[in-house]
């Protein structure tokens, strides 16, 4: 008998998860009910919370690096005063403030993630933190607006203007633009006293709907807000104090790995992970095990955020990610006291260089089984850059609504690490994913102990058999790449995706690309190039741009295995034989002693 796949999603979940997660489904139908009780209840637990008077006070190193993720330009704040926004590359004009429709739903998307990202008002922190009056009535037109709309009513409240995880966003960025106004003595009583109460109920709201269902970035980032709430306070009853210390403490153990990742691997939640650690470690209301702990994993997710970024300043795409969630790291990073890691072997994230190619290396798992949200099947996937420009890449993310794009983009078909044709690795419902959920596991430096040169390599099961990649670093410059397949059958491939960016030569078993005034090559040492095919690539939300798949097959060997080998950016290929004769003999060495049954 098939078991439905929401079952079996639901059987991954911890009975903690699961109880929060009835908790949740119980309330969202039991409110629009009864609105006005709820409404009282939420109003009663925010007049028993403390003003967040002292918001002014809070270390402002803290404050203006929390406000980097919500800062907005001059000419965004014109426009807001005005109605107009500009969100995920998508301008909306409601033509006035007063006429704002926060159930706006963008005719581009059907997931409501405009929409989500609106009512998280990240505007408002440049809006209050301005020393221009004008913008600071501003912000109270919008606070004014918004709470007249919001209701518990609507049977949609919990997915839009009381959405926890929105109302995390908001906190955070209206508190860090007070506090930046306050130190700067830019702002009247009478705004900060009306912005301070809008700020309590949010945080009366958030006390009753900590996302403790979800067990990842939501409820660190629900934390986090309260957590800065508290700060802003300069006070916390000593129940809540210990409550806090608990739950965070639970969710800095249970999703940030000891190399300082998140554990859902995605450079780009990453960077709002930096930002809670710094807030728990700076809370005087936490216990001291509790801001060391957060302090240690700050510093190694600093690292961890650094290694996951291109020579470009922005982020790796695996796992979910695009250009804009969160700031550059550099731009909001001190590197000098940032230390990078060689390697996140606990999120396994590898890194390997020769002359002007420079290559990410995912050997890791999707993201943690209990999550059944985000992540993309990058087994074996490799991010590679060619003098500074990306040149080989990961298909990204435009979008999360399920359809024809989201499922080529979160194909493992689309990735390219080594796949069987038309074996999927993860099984996706809907939105989530729901089944398989392998893993690729890195080899051991003793399992590639006999080659000569610097090596990455991994392996991954699937339900057709093993893949292997093995990724070396020629002395002369470039890399080569060899793929196996432990299995003659299904047929094997490797899909390289190259941006528009440069422009491709195909020249039979190689494909020559050109950007500005740089040259590479991909060349087929053994195996075949099929042939090339437009696609498309997303580093920001709502926008594919145009790309090039190149199509690689293996052949089949004496064994029935099948293997591919390729170079990126070779500058010698005399190189190539060596090297790849010295991974033919370590890969069947592995092979005997069980490495890839074991």
């Amino acid at each position: 008998m098939r078991v439905h796949p929401t079952l079996r999603a639901a059987t991954r979940l911890t009975p903690r998860m699961v109880a929060f997660q009835i908790k949740r489904s119980v309330r969202g139908k039991l409110v629009p009910r009864f609105p006005n009780v709820y409404d009282r209840t939420i109003r009663r637990t925010a007049s028993s919370l403390p003003t967040p008077e002292f918001s002014d006070k809070m270390p402002p190193d803290l404050a203006h690096f929390v406000g980097e993720y919500y800062r907005h330009n001059d000419e965004e704040l014109k426009d807001a005063a005005c109605g107009r926004f500009t969100l995920l590359g998508r301008a909306v004009d409601f033509g006035s403030i007063q006429d704002i429709d926060w159930l706006f739903l963008h005719p581009d998307e059907g997931d409501g993630l405009w929409r989500m990202k609106f009512a998280q008002l990240s505007i408002l922190h440049s809006l209050i933190s301005s020393a221009n009056e004008a913008h600071h009535y501003s912000a109270r037109a919008i606070l004014r607006r918004f709470a007249e709309f919001r209701t518990f009513e609507s049977t949609e409240a919990f997915a839009t203007c009381w959405s926890p995880y929105d109302t995390s966003h908001r906190i955070l960025a209206t508190l860090s633009g007070l506090a930046i106004a306050r130190m700067r003595g830019h702002i009247g009583e009478d705004v900060r006293a009306e912005i301070e109460d809008f700020i309590r109920l949010d945080a009366g709201f958030l006390w009753r709907n900590v996302e403790h269902e979800m067990r990842n970035n939501h409820t660190e980032r629900n934390l986090a807000a309260l957590c800065f709430y508290h700060l802003a306070a300069n006070s916390i009853s000593p129940s809540r104090a210990r409550r806090l210390d608990r739950e965070v403490n639970r969710i800095i153990s249970a999703t940030v790995l000891a190399d300082g990742m998140q554990a859902e691997r995605s450079a780009m939640y990453q960077g709002l992970t930096v930002m809670s650690l710094r807030i728990f470690a700076a809370c005087h209301f936490l216990s001291v095990a509790t801001r060391d702990l957060a302090r240690k994993r700050a510093d190694a997710a600093a690292g961890a955020w650094m290694f996951l970024t291109h020579n470009d300043g922005d982020i790796a795409l695996f796992n979910d990610s695009w250009f804009g969630e969160v700031p550059q790291p550099t731009a909001v990073l001190d590197t000098d006291k940032v230390t990078l890691p060689l390697s996140l072997p606990d999120a396994g994230y590898y890194r390997l260089s020769s002359g002007p190619i420079e290559a990410l290396f995912d050997a890791g798992e999707i993201g943690p089984r209990w999550n059944p949200a985000h992540g993309h099947p990058d087994f074996l996937a490799l991010e590679v850059d060619a003098f500074g420009r990306r040149f080989i890449v990961d298909p990204g993310t435009s979008q999360y609504s399920p359809g024809p794009q989201r499922t080529y983009e979160r194909s493992g078909q689309s990735h390219n690490g080594p796949h069987y044709q038309g074996v999927e690795t993860v099984e996706y419902h809907g939105r989530f994913k729901v089944g398989k959920f392998l893993r690729a596991e890195p080899l051991s430096e003793v399992d590639l102990s006999n080659i000569s040169v610097d090596t990455l390599g991994g392996h991954i099961r699937t339900s057709a058999g093993v893949c292997i990649r093995i990724v070396c670093a020629l002395p002369s410059g470039g890399l080569l790449v060899i793929d196996r397949w432990m299995s003659s059958r299904p047929a094997g491939a490797t899909n390289l995706l190259i941006p528009d960016s440069w422009t491709i030569q195909h020249r039979g078993e190689a494909v020559e690309a050109r950007s500005a005034e740089v040259t590479t090559e991909v060349v087929v040492f053994q195996g075949r190039l099929r042939g090339l095919e437009k696609r498309t690539w997303a580093r920001r939300y709502f926008h594919a741009e145009g790309a090039v798949a190149v199509m690689l097959e293996p052949t089949i060997g004496p064994s029935g295995a099948q293997e591919l080998a390729f170079g990126i950016g070779v500058v010698l290929q005399s190189e190539l034989s060596a090297v790849h004769a010295e991974v033919t003999n370590q890969l069947t060495s592995a092979i005997k002693a069980g490495v890839f049954t074991r």
